[in-house]
């Protein structure tokens, strides 16, 4: 058997569980606030708002940009590409939320296999982090150098119509803050258990000696073209190579081994007649009389 690399169990698996149960709320709020805002539900309108305070700029430029031909640009935090991102990471993640689960259940969702998932998922959900927090830097006359206005400033630059919206906007980012933060919780605990302990490796070793024995029992019979004597006598050479019984003290040199039901098995698998058992006759010729009987004989004399 080769080195054993990477560990199939993990060390503690009820923290596993506990991720589990902690990132179902946390994926169905994000799926939720991530399809709300899909496609452009407050989007413009939290921008319009920036920028009638001054905060960044307006929609209206990508307007100005086509009626000069220019191209326009759109800032990465009020584009359609950010929302679309944010509903297939979400989608993403409750797909996999719903896979891995299953197959922790069934003891197949190995530690190596979460390393490369939740790391991709980290990733992911950095990605989007940055793409909220990016400011908005393409009008040269308000320009934000930091990241959005609600996430700054707050909401109390939110007109009474956007009030809302802002608070989504806010949860959004949370949330998606709060997944990136648990999805690293996931890949330091991958990495601390994809490394089999002493034990999972004496475990392993001592399966695959057992799968290894049971392959050489199973290996004769299973050519389709050995004949049916051939395959007999393949397991007869089989039988007749296991450990017999041995034998009983007092039987020794010429002496008769015991009639066993494991020998009688093997004997009949073998094609021959068990040897009939061999009373022991000697002695006297009648049964000798209780100790108690010669007793009484012994007093009645005397």
């Amino acid at each position: 058997m080769g080195r054993i690399w990477f560990a199939r169990n993990w060390r503690i698996q009820k923290i596993f569980a506990y991720l589990l149960i902690i990132e179902f709320p946390f994926t169905v709020a994000c799926l939720t606030l991530m399809g709300v805002a899909h496609p452009d539900t407050y989007r413009d309108k939290l921008w319009q708002n920036g920028a009638d305070k001054g905060f960044n700029s307006a929609p209206n430029s990508i307007l100005y940009a086509y009626a000069n031909w220019e191209t326009p640009t759109i800032p990465l935090v009020w584009s359609h590409y950010m929302t679309e991102f944010n509903v297939v990471i979400s989608l993403l993640s409750m797909f996999i939320l719903l896979v891995k689960s299953a197959m922790f259940i069934l003891h197949c969702f190995i530690p190596v296999l979460s390393v490369f998932v939740h790391a991709l998922l980290v990733a992911l959900y950095c990605v989007s982090i940055y793409n909220q927090s990016r400011p908005d830097l393409s009008d040269p006359n308000s320009q934000q150098l930091s990241m959005p206005w609600y996430l700054q400033k707050g909401c109390s630059y939110a007109t009474p119509g956007n009030k809302s919206y802002c608070l989504q906007a806010r949860a959004s980012f949370a949330v998606v803050v709060v997944m990136m933060v648990l999805f690293l919780v996931y890949l330091c605990y991958s990495l601390w258990c994809v490394f089999p302990t002493a034990q999972e490796r004496a475990e392993r070793i001592a399966d695959h000696e057992s799968a290894m024995e049971m392959k050489k029992l199973t290996m004769y019979g299973s050519d389709p073209e050995l004949s049916q004597e051939e395959r007999r006598e393949a397991n007869r050479q089989l039988f007749m190579n296991l450990p017999k019984t041995p034998n009983t003290p007092g039987f020794g040199q010429g002496g008769l081994n015991p009639m066993t039901p494991r020998t009688v098995a093997f004997t009949a698998l073998n094609g021959v007649p068990p040897t009939p058992r061999v009373v022991n006759t000697a002695g006297p010729g009648k049964q000798l009389p209780f100790r108690e009987y010669e007793l009484q004989t012994t007093s009645g004399d005397r």
